[in-house]
């Protein structure tokens, strides 16, 4: 059954490209994470955004900072002893590999007001340029995560910060048997928010 899923997935997620043999690490920079010694301002999303009979996936809050957000993502399936295991660190790997995402993974993105979009799927970096330069396309990195008992929980940044207009929140799991999923979100609300965060530093 899951592979005649598969086939029948949408265009919205690539799969990463090969990984480059040659070439020098990028240097730490704006598109890498959340910046030391700021306290982020939350804004509420509080959402189940895709539900089958046996899981759900729900976007809990986005932390903004002046250069980017974290938003954080919860998984739960009704079985706790569920084979499922949407963000198991090979997936990416395996789809380096074969040039197709495992159906297994759990796909998440946004689509901006400009057209752009970012996903967990293509790649941690958009980099090629030399150092100091910034990545042609916005930037979505894996941060922190917890999982057991058929639940997960996990954060990921995403730089820069979207511009003004529609932003939609997109996710799609094949082996969960959930859809392409769209959601629409308030920008607005993530630019203002990135006003309100603190730096705890401010004269460094």
């Amino acid at each position: 059954m899951a592979s005649s899923y598969a086939a029948r997935v949408s265009d919205f997620f690539e799969p990463p490209a090969p990984p480059k043999v040659e070439g020098k690490p990028a240097p730490r920079e704006d598109w890498m994470g959340p910046p030391r010694r700021v306290v982020p301002a939350v804004v509420p999303i509080e959402r189940v955004v895709a539900r089958t009979d046996e899981v759900g996936i729900y976007l809990g809050c986005f932390s903004v900072y002046p250069t980017g957000f974290e938003f954080e993502v919860f998984i739960t399936a009704k079985d706790e002893w569920t084979d499922l295991d949407p963000l198991q660190f090979d997936h990416h790997y395996r789809a380096q590999d074969t040039g197709e995402i495992p159906p297994g993974q759990l796909r998440l993105g946004f689509q901006f007001a400009d057209g752009t979009k970012v996903t967990n799927t293509n790649g941690r970096f958009d980099w090629d340029g030399e150092f100091g330069s910034s990545p042609k396309s916005p930037v979505m990195s894996g941060g922190r995560g917890s999982s057991g008992e058929g639940q997960w929980h996990h954060t990921f940044w995403i730089w820069p910060l979207p511009p003004p207009g529609p932003l939609e929140f997109a996710c799609e799991w094949p082996a969960a048997k959930i859809p392409l999923t769209r959601s629409d979100l308030d920008a607005a609300a993530i630019i203002e928010a990135a006003s309100r965060a603190q730096a705890i530093f401010p004269d460094e």
